[in-house]
């Protein structure tokens, strides 16, 4: 662990910008995502490849005409950058720069840009790995050994054996934080799969070379929700300075022949957060108001129907007095029908969604940021918005009866809804017992088994009438 005096601290920021101009450590990150085109030559699938990567402001982006990305069969041994399977150039098309930094009313450009690569590509009935790489990994992150010296690699993986349509999941922020070490802030790697396939969310080490993990270790302050891509911190302070990479896979999966759920592709994102001394405290959403409701916390699961809109006003407050505070989304780019507006003066935002009428039932995600306006770098927070999209609203179904089981199957940990405070009993297929829990006020149960309990079908039933509340499914 390293930790930073102030006079350390001002030398650290002092020489990022040598450092990029010395050494070109320009990368915070990025990810790759693909969808299904048209296809040009007779059955052979065809989908649209963007690569994304996080860039300083002050690094030579101008420079970056193109980036080279691997395909290699999944099966296939890697021997290195680019030395087996396809290599395709993908052309710089956009580049949109992250929210700008606000110094109490003063405007100013953002800290890093997202800048997109993009191409479409030919990829026959197979498992396939689409990788990139870069050697300009910024070199101020504490948890990665030689961070300045160790590439950066991000990948995608497709199993189009199973159907050859699919969109991988997409990330629905591209906010890279700034945090006060006195006060962590939620923040969200949620993503939208516009199939509705089932996502599975997991923290990873950063990789490297052919997709080996780096030298370095996780970093500490923070948890990822496997569920919904909350990325929720584990402490309130943290005495540790500087950049930390962190790491989240999103794996989806989708329901085959004879009830089975296969893994079809995964995409994953790199990307750092700064953590450095300052008295200004992240703002933080306060309330939400579902269709003109009561006003309740942020939390619960939002049920809809497809083809219904639904309106949800968020409000949100700074305990710092005179800051003023806006809101920022990558998600409306990303989710279909989805739309964020201002409210007048006021420190709150209308999120209107009007539900495709095609999307698949299932869980959805939705992450909504709010910032300030301190200094020297603004503070956020971001949430994770739940919704149910189904033919039954969730108001209607027995409060006794489990809903949302997520996810479906799992491995480590798997979550649903009951009744608040309700005893629950996990049966094995045999009827055995293995397992009791409470839910919570919110009538969320989280269940994670031990490693030694095998995979197969488990039972939750209600303790006080054996009444059964969710099927839950646990995977090799």
């Amino acid at each position: 662990m390293r930790i930073f005096t102030p006079f350390r601290w001002l030398a650290l920021l002092l020489a990022v910008g040598s450092f990029s101009a010395a050494r070109a450590s320009h990368i915070r990150g990025g990810d790759i995502s693909f969808a299904s085109v048209a296809s040009t030559t007779t059955g052979v699938p065809r989908y649209h490849v963007v690569v994304r990567k996080f860039e300083e402001m002050g690094g030579p982006v101008g420079t970056t005409p193109s980036v080279t990305l691997n395909i290699i069969s999944n099966l296939s041994p890697c021997g290195g950058f680019g030395t087996t399977g396809q290599n395709i150039t993908l052309p710089r098309t956009t580049a949109a720069d992250g929210p700008p930094a606000m110094c109490t009313s003063t405007a100013t450009t953002g800290l890093y840009r997202a800048v997109l690569f993009e191409t479409d590509v030919d990829l026959p009935a197979g498992q396939w790995r689409l990788s990139t790489w870069d050697g300009a990994r910024i070199s101020t992150i504490q948890n990665i050994n030689n961070p300045a010296g160790t590439y950066l690699y991000i990948e995608a993986f497709l199993d189009n054996t199973v159907t050859t349509q699919d969109a991988s999941p997409q990330f629905e922020s591209i906010l890279q934080p700034q945090l006060s070490t006195t006060a962590l802030a939620q923040h969200s790697f949620s993503a939208f799969d516009a199939d509705g396939d089932s996502l599975r969310y997991e923290s990873m080490l950063a990789l490297a070379n052919c997709g080996q993990s780096v030298s370095g270790t996780m970093a500490t302050q923070f948890h990822l929700n496997f569920g919904s891509g909350a990325f929720e911190p584990m402490v309130s302070s943290s005495s540790t300075q500087g950049h930390f990479s962190t790491v989240v896979r999103v794996s989806e999966y989708r329901k085959a022949a004879a009830n089975r759920w296969v893994l079809i592709g995964s995409v994953m994102r790199d990307q750092t957060y700064l953590l450095m001394p300052s008295t200004n405290q992240p703002p933080t959403f306060t309330t939400m108001q579902v269709n003109g409701g009561a006003a309740q916390a942020l939390g619960p699961a939002i049920a809809v129907r497809a083809g219904q809109t639904v309106s949800v006003l968020l409000q949100a407050t700074d305990p710092d007095a005179g800051q003023a505070l806006r809101f920022a989304s990558e998600a409306p780019k990303v989710v279909p029908g989805l739309s964020l507006t201002r409210v007048g003066a006021t420190n709150s935002e209308q999120l209107t969604w009007q539900v495709p009428a095609t999307l698949p039932p299932g869980r959805y995600c939705i992450a909504v940021g709010v910032l300030d306006n301190g200094c020297p770098y603004n503070a956020s927070e971001e949430r994770t918005l739940t919704f149910i999209v189904g033919s039954t609203a969730l108001a209607t179904r027995a409060r006794a009866t489990a809903t949302d089981v997520y996810p479906v199957p799992f491995r480590e940990q798997v979550q649903f809804t009951t009744a608040p405070n309700q005893a629950v009993i996990l049966v094995d297929a045999l009827g055995r017992e293995v397992a009791r829990l409470t839910s919570a006020p919110t009538g969320l149960v989280r269940w994670l088994p031990a490693a030694s309990l095998p995979a197969g079908l488990y039972l939750a039933r209600a303790a006080s009438s054996g009444q059964p509340l969710a099927r839950l499914l646990r995977a090799e």
